[in-house]
């Protein structure tokens, strides 16, 4: 596994020097820091959106800020990716690989070192980088307040730390529908045994065709074992089109 980071993002900056100071990685060389094959990179990338992604690993997990206009205290952690234009980065309508057993046990990580009480929430794929290796995002948000805060970096460090400990297999989930930050998966992931890998939010899911569900059953580490569909935040025309793609490819859907 690799963790990135960029000295250029204040959130970034910081969760990487919790890591190093109390968390045990070892300066490797010039930019770089290393515990238990783990690599943690300084990429000096402009944007965490740029970081490279070519590396021979299992996982990359981006060291990130989260930005909001409505601001606010929040964790958030997401798989990258674009249901439709690539305005933040990546490609048009392309998904990444996500792993979604690593995900669940981040969450649960930073449920755990949450000591704050700030919003916990899997964020819907969005933004890039693509590329063909399993990678996700951890970040703190959503404004420079808290981009500074030093007891968010050590909580999401901690997190981070204990996630890099486990390899545990859980079960994974499609889930459709609901908002950017989705509270129904958020809670499926933290309060049952299944894991999520990608997430289509509501104001994609006009948009769904056979090409984007079938990247989103197919770009998973974890192989997909349902659809779970948000039955108040899909509509009928949405839930008729998304059971006919399940049906087609054998996937069991459920509704939430």
């Amino acid at each position: 596994m690799i963790l990135l980071f960029t000295s250029k993002n204040v959130a970034s900056r910081n969760i990487a020097k919790k890591l190093i100071e109390n968390h045990g990685f070892e300066k490797k060389g010039e930019n770089e820091w290393e515990r238990d094959n783990v690599r943690l990179i300084e990429t000096n990338a402009e944007t965490v959106l740029d970081v490279p992604t070519d590396f021979d690993t299992d996982l990359i997990l981006v060291l990130s800020s989260h930005k909001s206009k409505t601001g606010g205290k929040m964790i958030t952690a997401h798989f990258p990716g674009n249901w439709g234009d690539a305005k933040m980065g990546g490609e048009k309508r392309a998904l990444n690989i996500a792993f979604g057993s690593k995900l669940k046990i981040l969450m649960k990580e930073l449920k755990k070192a949450n000591e704050l009480g700030w919003p916990l929430f899997i964020e819907a794929d969005h933004h890039g980088p693509t590329c063909n290796i399993p990678i996700m995002f951890v970040e703190i948000g959503s404004t420079e307040e808290e981009w500074a805060d030093e007891k968010a970096a050590e909580a999401v460090a901690e997190a981070v730390s204990e996630f890099l400990k486990k390899d545990e297999a859980y079960k994974t989930v499609f889930g459709i529908g609901g908002g950017h930050y989705s509270r129904e998966f958020t809670k499926l992931v933290l309060e049952t045994e299944y894991a999520i890998g990608h997430i289509a939010p509501k104001y994609v899911l006009d948009d769904l065709d056979e090409e984007l569900f079938k990247q989103a059953i197919e770009k998973n580490v974890d192989k997909v074992s349902k659809i779970i569909i948000s039955k108040k935040e899909t509509n009928a025309s949405q839930k008729k089109r998304i059971i006919a793609f399940a049906e087609k490819y054998g996937i069991e859907c459920e509704l939430i």
